[in-house]
């Protein structure tokens, strides 16, 4: 009612704190790019921090400092990890801010075998669905985090209606899982995007999870799916906690009844995660 509604001035930022924001995700094989940047006040744009200075030590190859790549973006040089080596990241940022969190890469992750078909899923009907199987590894307490993008040509058409072009790309689709580790993890009902969960019900065996997607993966004059890729991700447990506390901070900001509880980070007076993971990637194709 439009009696209910009062309207106040936006104030303005002159007296906003600008806090550090740090992330930095470390996997084997990959680049290494610590993004540093600062909160900016509502309306204002990204603040990207370079005057910071990260150092990444490896448990035995010794240290590497990161150079400055414009953007807010430090990249380290080289990347000497493998599954199960430790680091400890440390550095400075602007303003007196000192960080140092140490941190151990998880182990190896692999998909043995997917198998799909059309199933029905209570209270969804006939979906696409994956059958995703692993093996976890019972020395370790394991964090799981599984998302999926589909492949597919995308078609152009002119004022008449004429097809004019096309052009492949990727987009992230919907997943969902109605077993057991997954519905043990409350915050997947937050999202569609991925799926979280650990090893708690099923540590040191090979698992075979059911998981569908509500995309239909039909052809259609708008686009045709080509294939579904699979990506598998044993995650540290700071990335297991942020990726879960942000996708509810995401929702609870649509959300009318809801305010945004905070994101689980892992560095002291700074927001954002430095995490490990571990990472397998299937690639299926899609019959025509």
């Amino acid at each position: 009612m439009p009696g209910c509604v009062k309207e106040i001035p936006y104030a303005g930022g002159n007296n906003f704190a600008q806090t550090p924001v740090l992330h930095c995700f470390i996997t084997p094989d990959s680049l290494i790019v610590a993004d540093c940047r600062r909160t900016s006040p509502f309306g204002s744009k990204d603040a990207p921090e370079p005057n910071a200075l990260f150092v990444l030590k490896h448990n035995t190859f010794g240290t590497d400092t990161a150079s400055y790549a414009g953007n807010g973006l430090h990249p380290f040089a080289a990347n000497p990890f493998k599954w199960e080596d430790s680091f400890v990241l440390s550095g400075s940022i602007a303003g007196g801010k000192t960080i140092a969190i140490k941190g151990v890469i998880p182990n190896a992750i692999q998909m043995a075998n997917i198998d799909t078909t059309r199933a029905l899923i209570p209270g969804v009907g006939k979906a696409f669905a994956a059958a995703v199987r692993f093996t976890d590894n019972a020395a370790f307490d394991n964090f799981y985090r599984l998302f999926m993008y589909k492949e597919v040509i995308k078609y152009v058409y002119d004022y008449t209606g004429r097809l004019s072009d096309s052009f492949a790309t990727k987009e992230l689709i919907s997943v969902y899982c109605n077993e057991l580790p997954a519905a043990e993890n409350e915050y997947n009902s937050y999202t569609s995007r991925e799926v979280l969960f650990t090893d708690q019900t099923f540590n040191g065996v090979k698992q075979n999870l059911l998981f569908y997607t509500t995309d239909l993966l039909l052809k259609s004059r708008k686009e045709r799916p080509v294939a579904l890729e699979f990506h598998l991700e044993n995650i540290s447990k700071s990335l297991f906690d942020f990726y879960n506390t942000r996708n509810a901070h995401i929702w609870q900001q649509q959300s009318i009844s809801q305010l945004p509880g905070n994101i689980k980070g892992n560095i002291p007076g700074t927001l954002g995660v430095i995490g490990a993971y571990s990472a397998d990637v299937r690639r299926i194709e899609l019959k025509r």
